[in-house]
């Protein structure tokens, strides 16, 4: 288990069986899910595989961000991260 999960264990407790509005622990959990996930769209926006596998940084900045918003968008309206600014859920 990865330092940050288990420090989130020792200090929130386990995750609540679903989400409650105004609940610490569950905003405490989905803060922590929406760091990871935005760790993982990042990683693969800014690195990209050709199809011999080998590793292909990048054409421009402006391409990993449209990617990173790209992505985003997708996993909100799939309902896999929530929009905080918009308290969409």
């Amino acid at each position: 288990m990865n330092p940050i999960k288990r420090a989130m264990l020792e200090y929130w407790g386990e995750r609540c069986d679903g989400y409650e509005e105004g609940c610490a622990v569950c905003d405490a959990w989905r803060e922590y899910d929406n760091l990871v996930t935005d760790n993982e769209i990042a990683q693969k926006a800014f690195t990209e595989v050709n199809k011999d596998g080998k590793f292909v940084p990048p054409i421009s900045l402006s391409r990993a961000e449209e990617s990173i918003r790209n992505t985003v968008g997708r996993l909100i309206a799939e309902g896999k991260i929530h929009d905080v600014d918009n308290k969409s859920r």
